[in-house]
């Protein structure tokens, strides 16, 4: 049942916001109207209005005016329904001006707009997901396997997405198929009664990785139905099962233990051309060629001004993409990451490949003595890769104790990317290169490497 309408007015858009609806400025609110993009005027109708800022959600009520040049039709069906790349119906072009437009907003004043470079384009629109996460759910006609619609437990089906690699979708559809066969029951959060909670799907170099995530009540000899029907897919390296019960939220909780129904429980991903195993729960940026591209960056304006044979840190180095780059040219590397599994991954990456790279198990929103030991004194740059809520006080101290001549930061979150470089700029760094990079296209998100300099007499 849909809300009343709170009033309806005009407005015209001059901004998109994350969830992809314009955003304008009317009766002294800023309205976020869905479907509106920059430039598009329309009629609407306000539903929700927020009671502690002037900032309202509307409808379009009525189109005013001609469309945007830059709409386009989106690639999926299930746009606007999904919740999932919520600016495919923006051009590309257009995309990448606003993803910088949005770094720039994030660093504030503290940075002149002219300083940020124009966002690197991805290689490809679509197709580029190595990762598919799909929700289980009951449909009318069966078991449907997709996303949550927005503020909602409802799940639409998005099989025939256009974002993921061809493989993943095809995939999905025989798991849909085998699953149905089986008798798997979609779970149902709100009574917390079925099987099939989720479904992932990986793929490296044309293998694939399926994982069902079940309830503890999931049958083995259904899944044994499911493993039976995936075998006899070519493209599937491996089907594991994961139980999780939890309920907030975690698809594959963090220490799972993965039950191997077929093959492997892992695929090979190549970084810096070093042989990585990558299972269920080890994240990987999921635009492979794009990522691989920025990390490549990374490690050219890191070593830049650096010594040869230069020491270097990786701060929340993952399975390594930086720290392996950083070795491949030439920098004895610690790599510093608070996952003990792809500590012990990235480890034995390194010794194969014979890399100067020395992996580290630690938390470094909270250094200790221990790490400080491992890390040593006096590196030539260190880089950070923190998640979108960017650096914990601790960590910017630490920071500031190793005082390296260079930092590299790469960021997935604007706001606090802007919040940070204020506070290292009063320990002496200032930046010299900010490059937006957009890794998923259609959507907002936006990866910003930003290197900062420090002055001998800081």
């Amino acid at each position: 049942m849909s809300r009343p309408a709170l009033g309806r007015c005009e407005v015209l858009a001059t901004s998109l916001d994350e969830a992809g609806a314009g955003v304008g400025a009317a009766e002294g609110r800023e309205l976020h109207v869905a479907d509106l993009l920059p430039g598009e005027r329309a009629e609407v109708a306000i539903d929700h209005a927020s009671p502690h800022h002037p900032t309202a959600w509307a409808q379009i009520v009525r189109r005013l005016g001609p469309t945007s040049a830059d709409r386009v039709a989106p690639a999926c069906p299930a746009f606007g329904r999904c919740g999932g790349c919520v600016w495919q119906h923006l051009a590309y072009p257009a995309q990448l001006i606003a993803k910088r437009e949005r770094v720039v907003r994030g660093l504030g004043d503290a940075i002149a707009p002219d300083r940020v470079a124009p966002a690197v384009a991805a290689p490809a629109t679509l197709g580029y997901r190595n990762k598919g996460k799909y929700v289980a759910g009951r449909g009318p006609t069966g078991l449907v396997l997709g996303a949550y619609a927005p503020r909602s437990h409802r799940v639409i089906d998005t099989l025939g997405c256009q974002i993921v690699a061809p493989i993943i979708d095809e995939v999905a559809s025989w798991v849909r198929g085998a699953a149905e066969r089986a008798r798997l029951i979609a779970y149902d959060e709100p009574s917390r009664d079925g099987e099939l909670r989720y479904v992932v799907i990986r793929e490296a170099a044309g293998d694939v990785l399926v994982v069902l995530v079940v309830s503890s009540k999931t049958s083995r000899s259904k899944l044994e139905a499911v493993a039976n029907a995936l075998a006899r897919h070519t493209a599937v390296h491996g089907l594991v099962a994961i139980v999780n019960d939890r309920r907030d939220g975690a698809i594959v909780p963090s220490g799972s233990s993965a039950q191997v129904l077929i093959g492997h429980g892992h695929l090979v991903e190549h970084v810096a051309g070093v042989a990585i195993e990558v299972g269920a729960s080890e994240f990987v940026q999921v635009n492979r060629g794009q990522a691989h591209a920025m990390y490549a960056r990374v490690a050219a304006l890191a070593l830049e001004h650096a010594p040869p044979g230069a020491r270097a840190i990786d701060l929340f180095a993952g399975l390594g993409g930086i720290g392996l780059h950083l070795a491949r040219a030439g920098a004895r590397v610690t790599a510093v990451e608070i996952d003990r599994d792809a500590v012990a991954q990235l480890r034995r990456a390194a010794e194969r490949s014979e890399l100067a790279l020395t992996a580290v198990a630690a938390d470094t929103s909270k250094p200790t003595d221990e790490l400080r030991d491992a890390i040593g004194r006096a590196p030539d740059v260190v880089v950070v890769n923190p998640p979108r809520k960017g650096l914990a006080p601790a960590t910017r101290a630490l920071l500031a104790e190793l005082a390296a001549p260079t930092i590299v930061y790469v960021s997935c979150g604007p706001e606090s990317l802007g919040r940070d470089l204020a506070e290292l700029a009063t320990a002496g760094w200032r930046a010299d290169v900010i490059e937006p990079f957009d890794l998923m296209p259609g959507t907002a998100q936006v990866e910003t490497i930003v290197r900062l300099r420090r002055s001998e007499h800081a």
